[in-house]
């Protein structure tokens, strides 16, 4: 595995244009919207390559590349040195490399089923690699405005983020682990909050990826106010901006968040692919 210089990474764009699965958190990467990491197979030409997007995202390209590179990759993904010390998740592409991952990985992996919960891991599967899955939408205008029309006409606060709010929000799914800082996320990005009377920000919608016409939303509801509808109403706002300014609103998520899903569907997105996600495992 070679670590390709940062000033290499825009190579790699017309390769990952052409993936037709959702990429954008590794474009983001590429095209340097925050710093992550690509290791490759050969440096002057790749056949395949890796991405490490720093919120523990990855993806792997290409089923034809060295040798070697696969094998080294297979003790990086194994955690064979114990050096990985928080959750990567990766996707591979394509699908020729899922046949090839089963026989690479052997019996370091463990395939669970679509309905499996991410649990705690079991004193067996500690250091094996898990194989959960991932679901791609494809945004339905028509289904989304037919949503809006049918929603209650009550008053809500949502306003645009600020780098105040980009600081102080706390949670799983924030904008500060999509984007290097908050000049970065108001020159390229954007974000909602639905602010309740105390100015508390209950729920809010943003751009995790921003990447030519695309903007892929990353959405945080505090745990107090889940079940509320306010994560549906602040992406509306989210999306009506999309399509203010000739974006494609992008969801993904993994197939055992049901809340995900639910609310995707709800907003006008239609589950069009499921393709295998990797956990690799980690130690602490």
């Amino acid at each position: 595995m070679i670590e390709l210089k940062t000033e290499k990474f825009s190579d790699l764009i017309p390769t990952l244009q052409a993936v037709e699965i959702n990429t954008l958190f590794a474009m983001s990467v590429l095209e340097r919207k925050v710093d992550g990491k690509v290791w490759v197979d050969n440096s002057s030409s790749p056949a395949s390559f890796y991405i490490q997007h720093p919120y523990g995202m990855a993806l792997l390209y290409g089923e034809n590349g060295k040798e070697s590179f696969y094998e080294e990759l297979k003790l990086y993904m194994c955690n064979s040195n114990k050096n990985r010390n928080r959750a990567e998740w990766l996707q591979v592409y394509p699908p020729a490399l899922y046949a090839k991952m089963d026989v690479l990985l052997g019996d370091c992996l463990i395939k669970k089923g679509p309905e499996e919960q991410y649990n705690e891991t079991t004193e067996l599967e500690a250091d094996k690699i898990l194989e959960y899955q991932r679901i791609n939408f494809i945004f339905r205008k028509d289904k989304y405005h037919a949503f809006k029309r049918n929603l209650p006409k009550e008053h809500v606060n949502i306003v645009l983020m600020t780098r105040d709010m980009y600081n102080q929000l706390n949670g799983s799914v924030v904008p500060r682990y999509f984007w290097n800082n908050s000049c970065d996320f108001e020159k390229y990005g954007i974000g909602f909050s639905l602010l309740l009377k105390e100015g508390i920000m209950a729920s809010t919608a943003f751009a995790s990826f921003a990447i030519e016409r695309k903007l892929e939303i990353g959405i945080e509801t505090g745990k107090d106010y889940r079940g509320s509808g306010f994560a549906a109403r602040v992406c509306t706002r989210l999306i009506d901006y999309c399509l203010e300014n000739g974006m494609e609103p992008v969801w993904s998520c993994s197939s055992v968040n049901l809340g995900s899903r639910k609310l995707a569907e709800k907003l006008g997105f239609e589950e069009i692919r499921t393709i295998p996600y990797y956990r690799l495992p980690y130690y602490v």
